[in-house]
């Protein structure tokens, strides 16, 4: 099995991020001017993809699968190695990222920029209304917490 089955085309994307966000499957046709059943059609697909994908990344990085939601875009587990719990994610915008829970020393980080700016676009893209004048790591378990339900 490879990864690229986790591929979607634009408008598969498409059809799942408005899936995602709310929108009903005859609302995305009206929008995009395809037929019900092509908006139905690409969702089944976009969810296995994305589904197989999340799996798959979790494969690779030996993480011990607990729950896996293709229809929001997570994958939730636990790596023993690192003997914590594990996120992984599929947005729009950044694709599939895996998140480890750890205390993080964000402060003395040279990647603290380039984290907080994926962890704000994650929220956004979600339309999690999370503050964002803390710490990664402090804003990573709120949004976390957010998108699986889960709470500490």
């Amino acid at each position: 099995m490879s990864l690229s089955i986790g591929y979607l085309t634009p408008k598969q994307l498409q059809i799942w991020d408005y899936k995602r966000t709310g929108l009903q499957e005859a609302s995305i046709a009206r929008e995009l001017q395809v037929s019900r059943q092509t908006v139905h059609k690409a969702i089944g697909i976009a969810h296995a993809k994305i589904g197989e994908s999340l799996e798959e990344t979790a494969r690779i990085n030996k993480i011990k699968i607990q729950t896996v939601n293709p229809h929001r875009g997570f994958l939730l587990g636990y790596s023993p190695h690192f003997k914590t719990k594990t996120l992984i994610t599929f947005s729009t915008q950044n694709g599939i990222q895996v998140w480890y829970k750890h205390e993080g020393d964000c402060k003395n980080c040279e990647r603290l920029k380039e984290c907080k700016e994926t962890l704000i676009a994650e929220a956004k893209e979600r339309n999690l209304d999370l503050p964002t004048d803390c710490l990664p790591s402090d804003y990573a378990d709120k949004l976390f917490s957010a998108i699986t339900g889960e709470k500490d």
